[in-house]
């Protein structure tokens, strides 16, 4: 069974299993990136968690939540076959994507042709730094976008990270699993280092989940849409940003375990200087570190300062 086959009978078993709801213009959609797919002989490699976006109502959310103006520039990650890029070239100056199957950004690239306006660079996204890439443009405000691959994720967020200063937001798709961990509160299961590096950088916000049935292949997990939008300076009084994520680290490195026990990883830091940490700081240690809000580790990375020195 090629390609064709297979898709169409993927779709209509799909369609046939949720009582005849799937939408005509979702169809349409689904058999026209597919084919384009087919025309070009091209088979979506799992290894690289390859998932083409098919929802022209999940695209036109995505596209929208970007609130693009047209002096803005956009840089998106794993474009595939440009549902997202071809929406958003006309509404901006400049759009830049990395794509890292060099089958998919050749199509990409004769898709957007007529644009004028979309550039296409064909690598890992890792191996390509944002803010180097932004700068060498002339937009006034650059945001991101993309379908992040689950198994890169945290990578690809820390790239995004280290990138801040040169856009104002992001707009990604993640695994809802992961989107539920950038926004977790504490106390909450999803509460842990991702949380407090995303919270203390950005004010994330979950806007809508998306079904597997947006996708071609279907993934085997749901998806959510998360916008990270960049804060202008940190609301907190850290006087140490190492030290900061040093105390995180080594607190959610053993996160069962009390603080009074974790935070002895931190050089310098003994037993016996638990008692005036603790007095200093106002944070009980007999706590775990789930317990603890933003502003808490920032009492506690400062007293550490002043212990230690």
């Amino acid at each position: 069974m090629d390609l064709w086959q297979a898709a169409t009978a993927s779709l209509f078993s799909l369609w046939k299993s949720i009582g005849m709801a799937l939408p005509l213009f979702c169809i349409g959609v689904t058999l026209s990136q597919i084919g384009i797919l087919k025309k070009h002989g091209v088979l979506l490699k799992k290894s690289l968690g390859q998932h083409i976006l098919i929802d022209d109502n999940i695209a036109d959310k995505i596209v929208n939540a970007l609130d693009l103006r047209r002096d803005d520039g956009v840089f998106e990650i794993g474009p595939g076959l440009g549902a997202l890029t071809q929406r958003i070239a006309g509404r901006v100056k400049h759009v830049v994507a990395v794509e890292i199957d060099s089958r998919l950004a050749k199509i990409l690239e004769t898709l957007t042709a007529d644009a004028g306006n979309v550039d296409i660079i064909n690598k890992n996204v890792l191996k390509v730094d944002p803010a180097e890439v932004i700068s060498s443009y002339g937009a006034r405000r650059w945001k991101i976008v993309g379908n992040l691959p689950y198994y890169i994720t945290s990578a690809i967020i820390m790239n995004i990270v280290d990138a801040r200063e040169r856009f104002s937001d992001a707009v990604i798709t993640v695994q809802e699993e992961f989107a539920r961990r950038m926004v977790a509160a504490p106390g909450s299961k999803d509460y842990s280092s991702l949380s407090i590096c995303i919270q203390y950088r950005f004010k994330p916000e979950v806007l809508f989940a998306i079904k597997p049935t947006s996708f071609f292949p279907r993934p085997d997990v749901r998806s959510a849409v998360v916008r990270l939008r960049v804060s202008e300076r940190p609301t907190l009084d850290v006087r140490d940003e190492g030290l900061f994520f040093q105390t995180i680290r080594a607190a959610f490195g053993q996160r069962r375990k009390t603080l009074k026990r974790s935070l002895r990883q931190i050089p310098g830091l003994t037993p016996e200087h638990m008692g005036e940490l603790g007095r200093i700081s106002g944070v009980g240690l007999d706590n775990r570190p789930e317990d603890l809000s933003l502003e808490q580790f920032a009492f506690l990375s400062n007293a550490i300062k002043s212990v230690v020195g």
